[in-house]
């Protein structure tokens, strides 16, 4: 079998195992990567200058200087990028002015991109575009890797808004390429959303569902949390789009829980929200849900002149009244979206409207404006679909296939190398394993039954405690002979004497508190309980050394464990609750803080301990359970 045969095996064999798998797979990953941004929300105190919070970038900005207040300009400007664009332009002004002024190239090239985008939400391409080219020969993946990204992802943006396929496809491939080579997560981000929006706009759900969510894997990754928004909203419209309206649904009230927590998406998503919604609504029949949402969209649209959204928003609307057979409305904004997309050069709408124009005015034998709009259909086909174009198409997606086949055969190649590599190394592995298990097996069954004795011991002094302590009205303090000795051990011979009235009443407050469990408070500390007893620190730890045979941490730690012990042995719900949440109700904030207390306390780990607790009394009540169906057979 030559290469090139291999070559085409393999990638049938791929292509065959996607289409099978596919659906399933991104349904998985859209619950996956939905509850990966859900872990991060939950964690959005922690991030407030990556979730963009305005009031902690207003405070920065307010007492930073030079390159880092640049830095947070800009992102005051993305903050606001999709909720007001005069806001979005005033901080990147400043941003700019400032870059200027202390020579900072990159918030200069930064600034200038943002001009750019804005100009892009607006639908203003040409400028757009124009802004871009003044800053490409200036930036490369190497040089500023992020701004050569933005750059790069517009360009591919533009390129697809207005039909121009062949280069979209070209621009995000190569970026994608250069990410790949790079192993730069941001230019992976960036050129996975330019695929993604190329493969939408020519009605590849799956393939843009596939690159939106690599995307999302990235945007979580490096916490670039302003593409939230629009990716869930990506999301929603293609699980949509292939026929789950019913999981987009479930997407967008997603989309409004995280809405609650975080600040507001913006009137820029907030019309792709609510048109998307229409175009769902109206695929499972419900019409009026659908009128609202598209016409709440076009008012969004209409009022901040977002251009290149209102053809769109016609287009869905129009089909909306073609579907509740009202013909003349439907014409109405079919010629509205025609025209409204000729102003922006957004020819994939006027080619698709323009052919269903024709269609609409053939059945009611308008024939002279079918044959206009017929023409018109043909002649953006043309210029769109030449087969040079379509060929190029063609021959890019097939070298992405097969580069990502080959990608995958040579990593089972090296997989194969490493595993054959690794095979002599397994085999001494096991033969030292071997000996050192030989001696381990001989180690552990000589202490096998000392640990037994140790574990034994334990729960006896455990079972003794509780019944001390039930019989003195609740004080679980009481400390046995064999825990007395572990302690003294690290207890130094001598210590400094404190006046006797002082260490009486010291002592009568300490003990009091200790009846009242204040040993459980997490911020529990020397300071914070001399402060509480109105004494000195120094006097409080000698009391506690002098008195207690403990420094203060022993001295904590044995109250807590000693609490804990009856609480194990007498509440079966509370035992078998997560290691986590009994060291919390501790007021251990660390589980190997508690592991350690607990196993330096009792010579065993908790976890072990509860495990040989929950077996004595299993074997226990199996015991009585067979005594007394013995005595009942007597």
């Amino acid at each position: 079998m030559n290469n090139l045969t291999k070559t085409t095996f393999l990638l049938a064999s791929f292509l065959l195992f996607n289409h099978l798998n596919a659906n399933e797979t991104q349904k998985d990953s859209v619950n996956s990567y939905l509850n990966d941004v859900r872990s991060l929300i939950r964690n959005k105190d922690s991030f407030k200058e990556e979730f963009l919070d305005i009031e902690f970038l207003l405070a920065k900005v307010g007492h930073t200087q030079g390159k880092e207040k640049v830095r947070t300009l800009l992102k005051l400007c993305t903050a606001y990028i999709y909720k007001s664009d005069e806001s979005a332009n005033t901080y990147n002004d400043q941003a700019l002015k400032l870059s200027r002024n202390i020579a900072f190239q990159e918030g200069n090239l930064k600034a200038k991109y943002n001009r750019a985008y804005l100009q892009f939400v607006k639908g203003n391409f040409e400028s757009s575009m124009s802004l871009l080219g003044e800053l490409q020969p200036i930036v490369g993946p190497k040089t500023y890797p992020e701004v050569y990204a933005d750059i790069t992802t517009l360009k591919s943006d533009i390129y697809t808004e207005r039909g121009e396929y062949d280069k979209a496809l070209e621009t995000g491939l190569k970026l994608l390429d250069k990410g790949e080579k790079t192993e730069s997560d941001y230019i992976l981000m960036k050129a996975n959303s330019a695929l993604s929006h190329y493969y939408l706009r020519i009605e590849n759900y799956s393939k843009s569902l596939s690159y939106c969510l690599k995307g999302l894997h990235y945007i979580l990754k490096l916490k670039k949390t302003e593409y939230i928004y629009p990716k869930i909203d990506e999301i929603a419209r293609m699980t949509a789009k292939l026929n789950d309206p019913k999981g987009a649904l479930k997407v967008y009230a997603f989309f409004l829980e995280i809405e609650k927590k975080l600040p507001p998406a913006g009137s820029y998503i907030s019309a792709s929200v609510h048109s998307n919604m229409a175009n769902i609504y109206m695929s499972i029949g419900e019409h009026e849900k659908a009128l609202t949402h598209i016409s709440r969209a076009l008012e969004i649209n209409y009022d901040n002149n977002y251009r290149f959204r209102i053809p769109r928003a016609l287009t869905v609307q129009a089909e909306l009244y073609l579907q509740t057979k009202d013909t003349t409305e439907a014409i109405v904004n079919y010629e509205k979206s025609i025209e409204t997309a000729e102003n922006i050069d957004a020819f994939d709408v006027i080619k698709r409207n323009s052919l269903v124009l024709s269609e609409i005015y053939a059945k009611t034998e308008q024939f002279s404006k079918s044959n206009d709009y017929k023409i018109l259909y043909q002649a953006i086909s043309d210029s769109l679909f030449t087969n040079e174009k379509e060929q190029k198409i063609v021959i890019l997606e097939t070298k992405r296939k097969i580069k990502e086949v080959l990608q995958k055969k040579k990593i089972l190649e090296l997989e194969n190398i490493a595993q054959r590599a690794q095979f002599k190394g397994i085999i001494i592995f096991l033969i030292l394993l071997l000996i050192i298990s030989s001696i381990s097996i001989f180690s552990y069954l000589k202490v096998k039954k000392k640990n037994k004795l140790l574990l034994q011991r334990t729960i006896d002094l455990a079972e003794i405690q509780l019944r001390m302590s039930e019989r003195l009205s609740g004080i679980q303090h009481m400390e046995t002979q064999w825990s007395i000795e572990r302690k003294t051990a690290d207890i130094p011979k001598t210590q400094p004497r404190i006046d006797k009235d002082i260490k009486n009443i010291i002592m009568a407050k300490l003990e009091k508190l200790e009846k009242e469990n204040f040993y459980l408070d997490p911020q529990c500390n020397l300071h914070q309980l001399s402060e509480q007893l109105k004494t000195n620190p120094k006097y409080l730890s000698q009391v506690i050394n002098q008195e207690k045979k403990s420094n203060f941490n022993n001295y904590i730690n044995e109250l807590r464990i000693n609490y804990l012990l009856p609480k194990l042995l007498k509440d079966m719900e509370f035992r078998n609750s997560k290691l986590s949440y009994i060291a919390f109700s501790l007021g251990y904030n660390n589980l190997n803080t508690f592991n350690a207390a607990f196993k330096k306390r009792l010579g065993i780990l908790p976890s072990n301990f509860i495990n040989e607790l929950n077996n004595s009394f299993e074997i226990k009540n199996k015991s009585k359970a067979t005594a007394y169906a013995l005595k009942k057979i007597g």
